[in-house]
Order: structure tokens, then C-alpha cells, then sequence
């Protein structure tokens, strides 16, 4: 048996955050001593090292065996005879280790695992790890990438792996809100010498290395070796300049007691707005599956209160936390302690429907907050389920980013309005009896919001979906222009056919208010047909109009530093490379007060 195997390597955390029995928060150093009792309820078992194995570290070692059925034992025996050897043995059994290596001066501890070990130790690990070692020996635009598995923090794939055929660098696989959860990049023997104190004369080829949350090479190494290449990551995490990977870091399972913060935060927040409406704090109201959420005709929410199951029908579907404490005032009352809204925000659901009443998306409602805080002096998004910790690098991308697309994207269309009203209804409503201009708020075709104005000019027809306010909603509206956008540019290859059942909706609505009335009117003496020629062989914008609420005067196009909300910008940077991949012109306005 060789005596050299492939090794994996992770760095401990310095200290973890727990509950003691009385469920109050605590913060334990990660020794020795809380190793040895966290491993013992693991099942683990320490064992006696050989003396004199470091100079540099302490080294301890853990064992677990699991006995276990064979499973495909009773599906075999129906096809070999009794008294086959196949049959003979029933039990099986995995063996794992973990080896702890304590740095005598700096106390550092890592670990290296075999079996199934790893699932144990990745409780307890940093998350990192292995890409911190990677940033540090390779350049960024060094041809180094094999494959990739990577997220996304939004855009229609959650997550990917990408096999290069030929060698890739960061450069050439960058997208933004990219997060690399592992790397595969070569090394090369001028690497494996210099960074790792391998001898050149034992090395024959370049090797593989894994970068994750821990780190590997793609080489049988022996005992003393794993030693060195220990020592060599600790020097290059003291003393090299590391590039950066990843800008964004995922929360992950094991940081479960900062989640649990950080949603703390969030309901506080969501709570001062309950306790008055004017403490305004965004946080919208979204789902995972977004095309089929805003194509529901209505939602139901319900939660316990006073022990009694409270379900309530709203007839749309929710975008904007306020909404949903509308109706739960409508049910509580305005008297709620703090824990009770809680555990009222914990236990709510959120059903969706079509218009026969089949469920579209069904969830927690704490699954469908998409927001920003600042906890500890840090800015984290809160996208559907998922906690993100945004680093300044990131921020000022996102700055940079949408500030070009912003200026690539700008409005150059027919002069709007200045805002008018309290509400984007009321602004909108300022369009009616206007020359070949069309407003459609409020009056979705098959749920969907094709625009809030229309306007034809010249050769050109603008779809306007009006904002006031560029803050985390911001993140449904552009989630509404992409699925309109689409449904247009299906429509118009499909003869207008959704765009003529639009005409028909408004045109045929027996509203009662002033606005009903008003759409009604405005198409005037002007047929389906005469509407539908009107749209022909015209180039289609589409147009995203915000109107900033502040009273600084402050610029999208060149002052975006100075708006608040990352969630806007980076939604926003999206949608843009969206509509260019549909091929949508798209263009982006600042509506004047």
C-alpha cells in the first residue's frame, strides 16, 4: 500500500456563535478542547499520534467507523441462488478520519479528512479557504481555469458548471454577480516549486488544484509533505497579495446562528414600519420562480394569530412588504408587540393562483424578502431564501456598471411630463386624451403588465413602465419590463394577437371610477384594426421612467453613488443585459419633478 495519497485540506474557524441551554447567544473559541467535545458527539474517537511528528504543529487525529445494510442485498436475492457468496455478507461499513494541525505559535488550526469526514469538519470550516490560497499563485488573467461550478445572485440560472476546453482566466469567464463556490485551475511545475516546496526532479507534469472551501492538488502527496504544503498556505495567506475571486460571499448552512441575525434585523426593521408607516424600510415582495408568480390572478396569505389560522385573498399579487401589513393590521390591529409580529411574519404563506384557481408558487413569506441591511458594519442582500455579504469591491462595481449602463441606455424619445399627483396612478392618468397615447396601469392581459403608457411617435413605439422611487422594489418592476418585453416581441411575430386582447380589456372594462372611465374613452373613435395599424412596422423601445424622491436633485447618469439602494442598481444592470440578449431596444429615463 502506497503511503502517499491525494490530501484535502481546511482551515478552522476561530470561534463559532451557539445557543446555550437557555437559548442565549454565545460565542466559543474553536480549541482543542471544543473540537474534541464537538467531534465526540460526531461519533468520532480520538486516537494516540506518533511523537515528534511536528516541530510547528500539534497534531491530533479522530476515527469513526459506521456499520451499515447493504441495501441492494434483498433485490440481488431474487436473482442468484441462496447459497451464493453475494448473499453471505449483509453488513457493510465507511471509515473516516480527520487529522487537526494546531500552529504551536499562532494557534491556527486546519484539517485534513478522508471518507466522509469532510461533511462533519465543513460545519466548523471557513468557506473559503481553498479559493484565499488560490487568489494568491495565480494572476488574474493567467490561462489557468479548467472548470468552474459558479451562482448567480439572480438572472434565470442559479447555478452552473463550465468545463473550458481550452484554458480559461478570470477575465475570460467574468460576469457580474458571479460567485465561485469551486475552481479547478492547473499548476504549473514552476508553481508546485516555488509556492508549495515540491522538488522539481519528483515532478513530471503540471497538476490539478481544487479551490473551495478547502484546498487541493490532484497529487499523491506523503505525511511530511502535507506538513510543507500547510506551511507553504499559511506563508502565502501572512504575505501575499491575494487577487480578488469573489466580490460576493454566499451565507452558508453553517453560519446559521448570522442568519438568524440577519433576518432578525430585517423583521425589526419590518416592524418599525408596522409601528409607523412613515418609517419607511424596502423590502419587496418577489419569488424565485418570477414569471410564474406575477402572471397570478391572486394571492392568499395566511398566518396564525391568537392560535387561529387567518387566511386572507388578495386579488393581485403582493410586490411590496407595506401591502402585507395592510392586511395584517386589517386582522391584528396596530397593538403588536414585537415577538408576536414575529412569529405572525415566521408562520405566514404566500399561494398564488391562476384564474382557475390552480396554484402557481406556493412559499414562506420570509422566502419571498428581497432587501439590504448593513449588520455589523457589513451589506448584505437578502434575494429569496438566500443571504449574500457584498463586499465595497462589489458596491463600487455595481456603481461603475450601472453608471455605463445608464449612459449606453439613456433616453433619447419625445419630451415626458414632469411628475404629477402623489402616485405613479395619478402621473400616469396625467396621459389620457394625449396625441397616440395609450395608458394601460392597472389593466394587465393575462397578467401580465404590458406598460403603463403607450405612446407612438413618428416610426417608434414607446412601452413606458413608470417607477416612482429607485429603492429594492425596484427589482419587480424590472422583473415586469423583462416578461412584458417578451411577451411583446412573441406578440408581434404572432400577428398581435395579446396586444388586440389589451385593446379589448380596456376598451370593454364597465369600471366604475373616473380613471375606469377615462381608459375607456380614450381609444375614442379608434377601431381594434385602426389600433393594431397603428403599431405595425414601428421599431418597439421599451423605457424604464424613475423618478427619484429625494430632494437632492441627484442624477442617475452621473451621480449614481449617491442612491442608496444596491439591489436598484444591480437589478438594474441586469435587466439591461437581458433586453440585449432578447434584442430589445431598452433605454432608461429620469422623470423630472
Amino acid at each position: 500500500m502506497s503511503e502517499k495519497i491525494q490530501n484535502n485540506l481546511y482551515l478552522l474557524r476561530d470561534e463559532v456563535r451557539e445557543r446555550n441551554s437557555r437559548k442565549q447567544l454565545i460565542t466559543k473559541n474553536v480549541d482543542f478542547d471544543y473540537l474534541n467535545k464537538f467531534f465526540r458527539k460526531k461519533d468520532f474517537k480520538e486516537q494516540k499520534v506518533q511523537e515528534d511528528l511536528s516541530d510547528l504543529y500539534d497534531i491530533k487525529v479522530y476515527y469513526k467507523i459506521i456499520p451499515s445494510d447493504v441495501k441492494w442485498k434483498d433485490f440481488i436475492s431474487n436473482v442468484v441462488e441462496a447459497d451464493q457468496n453475494i448473499l453471505k455478507l449483509n453488513k457493510s461499513s465507511s471509515e473516516s478520519y480527520i487529522i487537526l494541525f494546531q500552529n504551536k505559535i499562532t494557534n491556527k488550526i486546519y484539517a485534513s479528512t478522508g471518507g466522509y469526514a469532510h461533511i462533519t469538519v465543513k460545519e466548523i470550516a471557513t468557506t473559503d479557504f481553498g479559493i484565499e490560497i488560490l487568489a494568491r499563485i495565480v494572476k488574474i488573467d493567467d490561462k489557468a481555469l479548467k472548470s468552474v461550478k459558479e451562482r448567480n445572485l439572480t438572472g434565470g440560472i442559479q447555478g452552473e458548471i463550465k468545463f473550458f476546453r481550452n484554458d480559461y482566466n478570470l477575465y475570460d469567464n467574468d460576469s457580474f454577480g458571479k460567485i465561485y463556490n469551486e475552481l479547478n485551475a492547473l499548476l504549473t511545475k514552476e508553481i508546485l516549486v516555488k509556492s508549495f516546496g515540491f522538488n522539481l526532479k519528483d515532478l513530471n507534469n503540471n497538476s490539478l488544484c481544487i479551490a473551495k472551501d478547502s484546498f487541493s492538488i490532484k497529487k499523491s502527496i506523503s505525511f511530511d509533505e502535507l506538513l510543507k504544503i500547510i506551511k507553504r498556505c499559511e506563508y502565502l495567506l501572512e504575505n501575499e497579495d491575494p487577487i480578488e475571486i469573489n466580490s460576493v460571499n454566499k451565507i452558508s448552512r453553517s453560519e446559521a446562528i448570522l442568519k438568524e441575525n440577519l433576518f432578525d434585523t430585517l423583521v425589526k426593521h419590518a416592524y418599525q414600519n408596522y409601528i409607523d408607516s412613515n418609517n419607511f424600510y424596502s423590502i419587496e415582495i418577489s419569488n424565485k420562480e418570477f414569471d410564474k408568480y406575477f402572471q397570478a390572478i391572486k394571492t392568499k396569505l395566511s398566518f396564525y394569530f391568537k392560535r387561529k389560522l387567518q387566511e386572507i385573498i388578495f386579488d393581485d399579487v403582493f410586490r411590496e412588504f407595506q401591502s402585507v401589513l395592510l392586511k395584517i393590521i386589517e386582522v391584528c390591529g396596530e397593538s403588536l408587540n414585537y415577538e408576536d409580529f414575529k412569529k405572525i411574519i415566521e408562520s405566514a404563506k404566500l399561494e398564488t393562483f391562476d384564474e382557475n384557481d390552480i396554484t402557481l408558487t406556493s412559499d414562506n413569506l420570509s422566502s419571498h424578502f428581497c432587501s439590504e441591511i448593513i449588520y455589523d458594519g457589513q451589506n448584505y442582500f437578502l434575494l429569496e431564501k438566500d443571504w449574500y455579504q457584498i463586499k465595497k469591491s462589489f458596491i463600487d462595481s455595481i456603481n461603475e456598471q450601472t453608471s455605463y449602463f445608464i449612459t449606453e441606455n439613456f433616453y433619447s424619445g419625445p419630451t415626458l411630463s414632469r411628475w404629477q399627483g402623489s402616485s405613479e396612478n395619478d402621473y400616469n392618468a396625467s396621459y389620457f386624451k394625449k396625441t397616440d397615447t395609450y395608458v394601460f396601469d392597472k389593466f394587465p392581459h393575462q397578467n401580465i403588465e404590458a406598460c403603463d403608457v403607450l405612446k407612438i411617435f413618428k416610426d417608434e413605439i414607446y412601452f413606458y413602465h413608470i417607477k416612482k422611487g429607485f429603492d429594492n422594489s425596484m427589482r419587480d418592476l424590472c422583473n415586469q419590463v423583462y416578461i412584458a418585453s417578451r411577451k411583446v416581441f412573441e406578440d408581434v411575430k404572432n400577428d398581435y394577437k395579446y396586444l388586440e386582447g389589451l385593446y379589448d380589456l380596456v376598451k370593454g372594462n364597465n369600471g366604475k371610477t373616473d380613471y375606469s372611465k377615462d381608459a375607456k374613452k380614450q381609444f375614442g373613435t379608434v377601431t381594434k384594426k385602426q389600433f393594431i395599424n397603428k403599431l405595425k412596422d414601428k421599431k418597439i423601445i421599451f423605457v424604464l421612467a424613475v423618478l427619484d424622491t429625494s430632494d437632492s436633485g441627484r442624477s442617475l447618469t452621473n451621480e449614481i453613488s449617491k442612491f442608496d439602494s444596491n439591489i436598484a442598481k444591480f437589478t438594474l444592470v441586469e435587466l439591461s443585459k437581458n433586453m440585449r440578449n432578447l434584442g430589445v431596444n431598452f433605454q432608461i429615463l429620469q422623470l423630472e419633478k
